[in-house]
């Protein structure tokens, strides 16, 4: 293993664990592929099948708490303090709509909850799910608003008035809180004005918070993600990172060898991405 990832033996052992569930997984499917042939004797066929669907389904369980044992618990204590990490628990619905970034829909669920402090200033992270479903017709069609990462920065001392900043491609945004209206703010930089909408209560406050080293970093965010959003209220820094099919600290599990290295430094970058956008805010306060 690379050095720069080292690991205690309780992580090791997960890994080791892990990748054995992934060999078992592997044969159960392949068992499964063949025992379609089965389906032709019912209905011991059928009975077999959905036992292999179970078996399957449980090891991709245990494989998803391991994978978080080795991968994720471990780095996230080595780079932050009073870190907890509830893999199965999230952001409640509540939350997500204090943020006042996106529209919620009618069906939610979220996951990975982080809680952590960074160079003084806590933060919670977590993957959030929102879907609005079409329970009027019988094909009970759904529509995405968000599947992504949420973080939430906590700043001892209030930085401005309410900023909002939308990737023009952030779809189900909110665009006003509290009744009170937001105007929307042309800034200097006419590329950041193509790829961004800014909305601010005080035009003024837009302008000290939008800097060019943010210009700079929301850029290589919108190039990184599908749509990204940030809203600034009092002293909380919320950001929302739009990412359809990707959960950060998952792993897939239909590959072959399990790249030890690869994986580290997967979610090292994601912890390397919380710290960054500290630093990036914390400077404004300079």
């Amino acid at each position: 293993m690379n050095e720069n990832y080292p690991v205690t033996r309780a992580s090791n052992e997960a890994m080791i664990k892990l990748q054995e569930k992934r060999n078992q997984a592997n044969k159960a499917m392949l068992i499964m592929v063949f025992g379609v042939f089965l389906l032709f004797i019912p209905p011991v066929g059928i009975i077999f099948l959905l036992f292999m669907c179970w078996r399957v389904n449980k090891l991709r369980t245990e494989m998803k708490g391991l994978y978080k044992d080795a991968f994720v618990r471990e780095p996230l204590a080595n780079n932050f303090q009073n870190v907890i990490y509830e893999p199965k628990e999230g952001f409640t619905l509540d939350n997500i709509k204090s943020f006042g970034i996106c529209q919620t829909g009618n069906s939610y669920w979220s996951e990975d909850y982080i809680r952590a402090t960074y160079a003084g200033i806590d933060f919670e992270v977590a993957e959030v799910h929102l879907i609005e479903v079409d329970k009027s017709s019988d094909s009970n069609h759904s529509e995405t608003y968000f599947e992504g990462r949420m973080m939430v920065f906590n700043f001892p001392n209030k930085l401005v008035n309410t900023v909002s900043v939308f990737s023009k491609k952030f779809k189900h945004r909110i665009l006003s809180r509290n009744d009170e209206k937001q105007y929307r703010v042309e800034l200097e930089d006419i590329q950041f004005n193509n790829e961004f909408d800014v909305f601010s209560l005080v035009q003024l406050d837009a302008f000290y918070l939008i800097t060019p080293h943010m210009m700079e970093r929301l850029h290589v965010l919108a190039g990184k993600y599908e749509s990204i959003a940030m809203n600034v209220i009092g002293n909380r820094v919320i950001l929302a990172f739009n990412e359809p099919g990707k959960n950060v600290f998952d792993q897939n599990i239909d590959v072959g060898k399990l790249d030890i290295d690869q994986e580290m430094a997967k979610v090292q970058g994601e912890i390397d991405d919380i710290k960054l956008f500290i630093s990036m805010i914390l400077n404004l306060k300079a």
